[in-house]
């Protein structure tokens, strides 16, 4: 099935009526980037940017209902440039799949996608499959855990992975040999991914999952991986302390390099030896409980 896509630069006090107006007329999506290309990050839930010009595209599924609303927007708005595209019909797993390669992280682990060789066969392999949920590999805030995983060691340990998206983290922990690794994620696609994940790699029985809002049981771990972003970081450094065991660790990614300053204060409170490592314009955080 082949998509259209609308695309057109709008000042910001025009976004409500041409999103309400868009979805009305049966928009699958609609996404917003700022037109001068400035990033905002970690905006509150609910809120929406508000960049002084934005760039709207509108995804259709439908040709009839993307003709009526590119009249719409030239009748009602004829001020506004729309440029317009068709998405022809492809397997788009395969074609996200051709800018995923097998990576190596460390040393000795690699993370290889369903249906590569493997490169290194007396390397930790991890098989993923990354169409399920977020977390590859790809990214520097995931590539910096895997990297901490490959450096140090976790045999026999109980790990929690905070917001697990697709296990690569617990699969690669339980690779190399930890006892068990507690999964939290408020997504249920997340979790299925895990397991899946986890499966197609032979460690599922090392894997537990636990509700969000049943992390208060989690106690005495030895340590706590969480690649989320630096918000809720800063929200969970009690809580985080409370699940580990006397000299437990975090690690801690999903944070901004200019955000590494506000998060080893917080964390300065409850842990020690606390160590960071940026990559590109992202930095990970490691500490031990105090």
């Amino acid at each position: 099935m082949d998509f259209y896509e609308l695309t057109c630069p709008a000042p910001r006090e025009q976004l409500e009526v041409l999103d309400q107006v868009l979805t009305q007329l049966g928009a699958v999506g609609i996404t917003y980037a700022d037109a001068q290309d400035n990033p905002i990050y970690e905006p509150l839930p609910g809120e929406m940017p508000l960049w002084d010009e934005v760039k709207l595209t509108a995804l259709f599924d439908d040709l009839g209902l993307f003709e009526q609303a590119q009249s719409w927007i030239k009748t009602t708005l004829p001020q506004l440039e729309i440029l317009t595209t068709v998405l022809k019909d492809q397997v788009w797993e395969r074609v996200w799949m051709d800018h995923f390669k097998p990576m190596r992280f460390g040393q000795g682990s690699w993370v290889v996608p369903d249906g590569f060789d493997v490169v290194d066969h007396d390397a930790v392999n991890l098989i993923l499959d990354p169409g399920l949920a977020f977390g590859t590999g790809t990214h520097p805030t995931t590539a910096l855990c895997l990297a901490w995983l490959d450096e140090h060691e976790v045999a026999g340990k109980r790990l929690v992975d905070f917001g697990c998206g697709s296990g690569v983290l617990a699969v690669m922990a339980l690779l190399h040999g930890a006892a068990e690794v507690i999964c939290v994620d408020i997504d249920d696609q997340a979790i299925e991914a895990t397991w899946q994940n986890a499966k197609k790699n032979g460690v599922e029985g090392g894997i537990k999952v636990v509700n969000p809002d049943e992390v208060a049981s989690i106690k005495d771990v030895d340590g706590v991986l969480a690649n989320i972003l630096a918000a809720p970081l800063l929200q969970l450094c009690d809580r985080f302390a409370d699940m580990l065991r006397p000299e437990g660790f975090v690690v801690l990614s999903g944070i901004l390099a200019e955000q590494e300053n506000v998060i080893v204060d917080k964390y300065h409170s409850r842990f020690v030896d606390i160590d960071s490592k940026i990559d590109k314009d992202w930095c990970r955080v490691s500490a031990r409980k105090r």
